[in-house]
């Protein structure tokens, strides 16, 4: 019920700001037919009208905090924000995408990398989250010369057992040596790996952490984060939400967020509290009714749909566009979705304008948010 009496509180302020939000912005809601980001275009303004430009936009992302409108989502794969070819930037993308999921390594980066984020960020007041299948303790981080020595000193062994020696010794790393799940080792290594894993966004300056959970599907065997129905993975994301997340406590300089994709029903209901919002990869349906059940049932009075952001795949779809029209102008029975998006989106650059059905599902979402709150006005 706590969840639910918050997001009526800020829902209530949130639609006072609605009119204003597809008025005076209402240039963001419908489809964008202002080029003015593909190579040199922002530079075909003036200055004057630049910096009005991007104020107005920034602020209209603003009105999409605590749930105040749905939200444009997208996994990023192929950065490359070199040369003229614009496919690999995220400045590339339309001005009204809200959140970016890097699936594409995000550390490490080079220089071109960050000042293309920090644009993005900084100018146009998007969301860039880091984003790893969280199967094990340290992905995304352990030193690679933890599996070079391994590589190094067992030149005859064959693969498997390569790779076994590997995972006891990034395991090791983190002070998991007992190989027990459960154990006082384990849980330690767990909130070590957790309290790294945030240092490392703040140090990127990354918005947050999406954290891909598909135990069942991935085939990567047995992580040291899986276990019945998300029983470890609960004490990695109470420890990630100290930090990220509507639950954190320690200040990291600015809010930062937590998000879940995957197997959302193999969560822990606990877990649902500490994430901002819930992912369904619904790659090709559009009959989302059963979506919502199934991950409001999971997670009951933690649920709520504006939490719920439902996306398709444009690995495969993004020429046709798939169905992710259709799940723009879904809302569910008991209330608003949370946003719709798109699994490799970048892949939407292709289309002719670029990022075509992107453009369009950003309209439809907000227009069939607008349509329903006309006919179901907020408490």
């Amino acid at each position: 019920m706590k969840v639910m009496k918050y997001i009526s509180k800020i829902i209530s302020i949130a639609i006072l700001m609605i009119g204003f939000s597809l008025t005076s912005c209402e240039k963001w809601t419908e489809v964008e037919n202002k080029e003015i980001d593909h190579n040199g275009g922002a530079n075909t303004l003036s200055p004057e009208e630049r910096d009005a430009h991007y104020a107005s936009l920034r602020a209209w992302k603003k009105t999409a905090e605590n749930y105040g409108r749905p939200v444009s989502f997208g996994w990023f794969s192929n950065w490359s924000p070199e040369g003229s070819v614009r496919k690999g930037y995220l400045s590339a993308l339309p001005d009204s995408i809200d959140m970016v999921s890097m699936w594409s390594g995000p550390f490490g980066i080079s220089e071109a990398k960050k000042a293309d984020k920090a644009y993005v960020q900084k100018v146009k007041g998007t969301k860039v989250f880091v984003c790893f299948i969280l199967h094990n303790i340290g992905t995304g981080i352990t030193p690679s010369s933890i599996a070079d020595k391994v590589v190094a000193e067992n030149p005859n062994d064959d693969e498997g057992t390569v790779k076994a020696k590997i995972k006891k010794a990034q395991e090791a790393y983190w002070g998991y040596t007992s190989g027990v799940k459960g154990s006082p080792d384990h849980t330690a290594a767990i909130k070590k790996y957790a309290k790294a894993l945030c240092d490392t966004i703040v140090k990127y300056d990354y918005d947050g952490l999406d954290i891909d959970w598909e135990p069942n599907v991935a085939g990567d065997g047995d992580g040291s984060l899986k276990g019945y129905r998300g029983q470890y993975l609960h004490i990695l994301v109470q420890e990630l939400g100290k930090y990220l997340g509507p639950k954190a406590t320690i200040d990291t300089g600015k809010r930062r967020y937590l998000l879940v994709d995957g197997e959302l029903w193999q969560v822990k209901k606990e877990s649902g509290p500490y994430f901002d919002y819930f992912i369904s990869q619904a790659y090709g349906d559009s009959d989302l009714d059963y979506r919502e059940s199934r991950v409001s049932r999971n997670f009951g009075e933690y649920y709520h749909t504006r939490k719920h952001i439902y996306t398709d795949n444009f690995e495969s779809s993004s020429q046709s566009g798939g169905v992710l029209l259709k799940q723009a102008k879904y809302n569910s029975a008991d209330g608003p979705k949370g946003g719709v998006g798109a699994y490799r989106i970048d892949n939407d650059y292709d289309n002719q304008p670029d990022y075509k059905w992107t453009r369009k599902a950003i309209y439809l979402m907000h227009k069939s948010y607008a349509e329903y709150i006309k006919k179901h006005p907020q408490p």
